[in-house]
């Protein structure tokens, strides 16, 4: 071996050696649980400004997200920068959706395309430790930023496995990716560019909608909720079944901009995963049973008796198609005492 060759040798060995010194500083720093909790803080309670990718198993998406603290109020504005125009602006617990006509989530305004950030209002990680199992998972790097992987794995076949990128300087989320039961990736999420804890213009956080967009409006409950919490006049309606660990996050009472129906969401999460039920009058012509699946999402519609009348019931959430079956075909209703 030439003199040469025998000082990288000797260089690669001292930076595998610093790196693995390096590693084991991060991983003793904090465990998996903690780090969870940090990736929350950083979502909330950070300013950035980044773009992303996320794959959802059939489309590829490129959105920018901008989040900002602003008089104690959170902000967010997410743009689509490929495919339908798109915006969707949060301040505090109210969410606006910036959509053009034509555009095919007005059909059924069930979620915000948008991978880790439609689940950040539901997140509750202290209820993780209970049903998933936590572990560290080696270090990388993404978006030129050193990065922590988490493996968080389900005991069961009711919801799936998540492999998380955490910053490691903020524990800010980089890349997400969510895998079925054979390990196959369903979705994916990762920033090809993000600058955290820096100063944002408010007109950053302001929507551009064009001449002739339909802005739809949400409110985001907060409070506490029951699993029974009253929706609809004298009538409790509530998902009888769910796997453990999934608890009601928010509800509303919205109007389908069309149509201008009444449509009654339930939106239940366990801290990771998270799903919606949607309840409506049948459509005159009545609805089969559907299952349809885009990556981790499916759509789950089954026709429910009501207390007057059937009602179209549908789930919509990043589960199994077993356990979304079986939480639609629970779907009822108890009239309040």
């Amino acid at each position: 071996m030439t003199s040469a060759m025998h000082r990288i040798c000797l260089a690669l060995v001292f930076i595998g050696s610093a790196f693995s010194i390096g590693a084991e500083a991060i991983f003793d720093s904090k465990t998996p649980s903690q780090w969870l909790w940090k990736m929350n803080e950083a979502f909330s309670q950070q300013n950035y400004d980044g773009v992303f990718s996320y794959y959802n198993g059939t489309d590829l998406s490129t959105m920018r997200v901008v989040h900002a603290i602003i008089d104690g109020v959170q902000r967010e504005r997410l743009v689509h920068l490929n495919g339908a125009l798109r915006e969707i602006v949060r301040v505090g617990d109210e969410v606006s959706c910036i959509l053009q006509p034509g555009d095919e989530l007005l059909t059924l305004e069930n979620s915000l395309p948008a991978g880790p950030f439609a689940r950040a209002f539901t997140r509750n990680f202290d209820q993780l430790s209970d049903h998933y199992q936590l572990s560290f998972h080696g270090l990388d790097r993404v978006a030129g930023r050193d990065a922590i992987r988490l493996a968080i794995n389900a005991p069961d076949n009711n919801r799936y496995a998540h492999r998380l990128w955490l910053d490691t300087a903020t524990g800010f989320l980089l890349r997400s990716e969510m895998v079925d039961e054979s390990g196959k990736r369903l979705e994916i999420f990762q920033f090809s560019s993000i600058q955290i804890d820096l100063s944002i213009a408010e007109e950053l956080l302001v929507a551009s909608a064009p001449d002739g967009s339909i802005v739809t409006h949400l409110r985001l409950e907060s409070d506490e909720l029951s699993e029974k919490t009253s929706v609809s006049g004298s009538t409790n309606w509530y998902a009888a079944w769910m796997p453990g660990g999934f608890k009601m996050s928010a509800w509303d009472l919205r109007h389908t901009p069309n149509a201008g129906k009444k449509v009654r969401t339930l939106m239940y999460s366990d801290g990771l995963a998270a799903f919606s039920v949607f309840i409506e009058d049948m459509p005159s012509r009545g609805a089969g049973n559907v299952v349809s699946r885009s990556g981790a999402t499916i759509v789950v519609t089954v026709g429910v008796q009501g207390p007057d009348k059937t009602q179209l019931v549908t789930v919509v959430g990043e589960l199994p198609t077993g356990a979304a079956q079986r939480i639609a075909r629970s779907v009822t209703f108890k009239v309040a005492q």
